[in-house]
C-alpha cells in the first residue's frame, strides 16, 4: 500500500464528503426555514412544514440504501463516487431554477433527488475507506471524517440563515431579495465536490460478477439474513437506535429553542454549533484515543455521559449559557459511541459484502432518524403538548435503554468481536445465504 498516496486519497475523499454533506444540509435548511411558520411558502403546505422537509431527505435512504450498496460491490467506489457526484451538479442547476421562480415544489423535488444521490455516495464514501486507510489507521480516519462531516452539517444550516435573508428578506410570502445566490452556492459547491473526486485512488472492483437487481427491501433482508444474530447485527440495531436518540435531539434545536428562549434564529444558530461541532470533535477524539485498534469499551462511557447530559438538558433552567454547555457535553460524550460503532460495522463485513452491509446500516441510520421525528411530533401534538425542552427527559429515557442493553450483553458481544472477528460472515456462508434467496 501506497501510504502517501492514500492520505493523499483520504483528502480528496474527506473534502468530497465535506462538501456533500453542506449542499445536503444548505438546501434542506434552506427549505425548513420557508416552510416552518412565518416562512415563505409555509401558507403551501400543512403546519410543521419542516417536518416534511426532514422526510424528504431521510426517506430515500430507508428505501434506496440497500439497493445503492449493490453499486458499491458491483463497480470501482471510485467511479461511483464521481458519477453521483456530477449527477450532484445537475441536481443543484434544478434547484437554481426553482428558487428562481420560487417555486416549493420544484425544490422539494431537487431535495428528494439530492437525498437520493446521497444514498449512492454513502456506501461508496464508507466501504473505499477500508480500501484506501491501513487498517490500524481506520479508527482514526473514522473519527476524522466523522468531525469533518459534522462540521459540513452545522456549517451547511448556519450558511442557510443568512441566504434565506437574502433570498426572502421582507418575510412576505413570496422571495423578493437576490433570487440566485442560494441556488448558485448549491452549485458552485457541487462543482467543487466533483473536482475533488479526481483525487481518489483507483480502487480494485470486490465483486465484478454480482449481478444488480431492482431490488429494494429485499435487498436489506438479505444482508440481514446474512448477518442476523452476529455482532454485526447487533452494531447495526445499536447504530439505529443511537441515531433515533440523536434524531430526536437534534430536531428541537432549530424549530424551538428561539422560542424557548426569546431569541433571534440568527442568535439560536450557536446552539446547533455548540452541538454539531462537539459531536465532530467527539468523533475526532474517540478516532485518535483509538488509536491503532477498536475500542468497544468507549461505547458504554459514551452512552453513559450523553444519557446523563439530555437528562440535565430536560432539567436546567432555560439559561442560553448552560443549554449551550450541556449540549456541547452531550455532543462530545456521543462521538464516543458512534467512531466505535462505525469501525466495527467497516471491519465485521467481508469485502464482497461490504457495501450491502453498508447500505442496510444507513438505512437504520435514517430509519432511527425518522421514527425519531416521529416521536417528537406526538409529544409535540395537541394531545400531549409537552414543553420542547422537556422532550430531553423522553431522549435521556432513550438513553437510559441503550445503557441497560449494552450491559446486558451488547458490551460482550463488540467485546468478542474485536478480538475473535466473529461478526464477520465468511464468503461462503453469504454465498449461499444469497443462492437461497435467489431460488425462491
Amino acid at each position: 500500500m501506497n501510504t502517501s498516496s492514500n492520505s493523499r486519497g483520504f483528502g480528496f475523499l474527506n473534502t468530497t464528503q465535506f462538501l456533500n454533506a453542506f449542499n445536503d444540509n444548505l438546501l434542506k435548511q434552506m427549505l425548513m426555514w420557508g416552510t416552518a411558520a412565518g416562512g415563505i411558502w409555509a401558507s403551501q403546505i400543512a403546519p410543521g412544514g419542516q417536518a416534511y422537509a426532514s422526510l424528504c431527505l431521510a426517506v430515500p435512504f430507508i428505501l434506496l440504501s440497500g439497493f445503492a450498496g449493490q453499486f458499491s460491490d458491483r463497480y470501482s467506489k471510485r467511479s461511483v463516487i464521481i458519477v453521483v457526484k456530477f449527477m450532484e451538479v445537475l441536481i443543484g442547476i434544478m434547484a437554481l431554477v426553482g428558487f428562481l421562480m420560487g417555486n416549493l415544489w420544484v425544490l422539494i423535488t431537487a431535495l428528494v433527488l439530492i437525498s437520493i444521490q446521497s444514498t449512492f455516495f454513502s456506501p461508496a464514501k464508507y466501504g473505499i475507506l477500508p480500501e484506501i486507510i491501513e487498517e490500524k489507521l481506520l479508527s482514526r480516519a473514522n473519527g476524522t471524517l466523522s468531525m469533518f462531516t459534522y462540521v459540513a452539517c452545522i456549517l451547511g444550516i448556519g450558511a442557510a440563515g443568512p441566504l434565506y435573508d437574502l433570498y426572502a428578506p421582507d418575510g412576505s410570502t413570496a422571495p423578493s431579495g437576490i433570487l440566485w445566490i442560494p441556488g448558485a452556492a448549491i452549485v458552485l459547491v457541487g462543482i467543487l465536490g466533483m473536482i475533488a473526486t479526481r483525487g481518489l485512488p483507483r480502487v480494485p472492483i470486490q465483486n465484478p460478477t454480482m449481478k444488480i437487481r431492482p431490488v429494494f427491501f429485499r435487498a436489506y433482508r438479505e444482508t440481514w439474513q446474512d448477518i442476523r444474530g452476529t455482532p454485526l447485527g447487533t452494531v447495526v440495531i445499536a447504530w439505529s437506535y443511537f441515531y433515533m436518540i440523536v434524531a430526536g435531539l437534534a430536531i428541537l434545536i432549530p424549530a424551538d429553542f428561539a422560542d424557548l428562549l426569546d431569541i433571534s434564529r440568527s442568535r439560536a444558530t450557536p446552539l446547533l454549533l455548540c452541538l454539531a461541532v462537539s459531536l465532530g470533535i467527539g468523533d475526532y477524539t474517540a478516532g485518535r484515543l483509538s488509536g491503532h485498534r477498536i475500542r468497544p469499551g468507549m461505547i458504554p462511557v459514551g452512552a453513559i455521559g450523553t444519557t446523563v447530559m439530555l437528562f440535565a438538558l430536560g432539567a436546567i433552567p432555560l439559561n442560553y449559557y448552560l443549554i449551550g454547555i450541556c449540549l456541547s457535553a452531550a455532543g462530545f460524550m456521543a462521538g464516543f459511541i458512534m467512531v466505535p460503532l462505525q469501525t466495527m460495522t467497516q471491519q465485521l463485513a467481508s469485502e464482497n459484502q461490504r457495501g450491502g452491509v453498508l447500505g442496510l446500516w444507513n438505512c437504520g441510520s435514517f430509519l432511527g432518524i425518522v421514527l425519531g421525528n416521529v416521536i417528537f411530533l406526538v409529544v409535540k401534538s395537541k394531545h400531549v403538548n409537552m414543553a420542547s425542552n422537556h422532550v430531553f427527559y423522553i431522549c435521556g429515557g432513550l438513553g437510559v435503554i441503550l445503557v441497560i442493553l449494552l450491559y446486558t450483553g451488547w458490551q460482550k458481544q463488540f467485546e468478542e468481536a474485536v478480538n475473535e472477528p466473529a461478526g464477520k460472515v465468511p464468503e461462503e456462508q453469504g454465498s449461499e445465504a444469497r443462492s437461497t434467496v435467489d431460488d425462491e
